[in-house]
């Protein structure tokens, strides 16, 4: 379940705060394929950090090819922009889904009990 579908239920009453959203696994719970769910949430932290791990390296490789082209190496040119791009379009990702929870945290502390 999206988290706008989740915040127009909970504003409209037809989701109640700590009801179980239809289709999502209680903590603990069995899974589909025989998991468990994390009660921690230690595999969204695993996942979150992998993410972030990822855009990093990413942006170390397009730094690197971007160090070497200034310092006069030859390096292939095609490739460096290649790496740049990339590194481009990871950090905007990452900083568009960052956007998000920032907004739905934003909107669940505005909300009245």
């Amino acid at each position: 379940m999206a988290i706008d579908t989740v915040l127009a239920g909970l504003r409209t009453g037809a989701v109640t705060p700590g009801a179980q959203a239809p289709g999502s696994v209680a903590p603990g719970a069995s899974m589909p394929g025989g998991g468990r769910a994390d009660v921690d949430g230690a595999e969204f932290s695993n996942r979150l950090e992998a993410a972030i791990q990822s855009v990093s390296d990413t942006q170390n490789k397009a730094d690197i090819h971007l160090g070497r082209l200034a310092s006069g190496e030859e390096v292939d040119i095609h490739s460096t922009m290649i790496a740049m791009q990339e590194a481009d379009i990871q950090l905007r990702a990452m900083v568009s889904v960052r956007d998000k929870v920032v907004e739905a945290y934003q909107q669940m502390m505005s909300m009245t009990v």
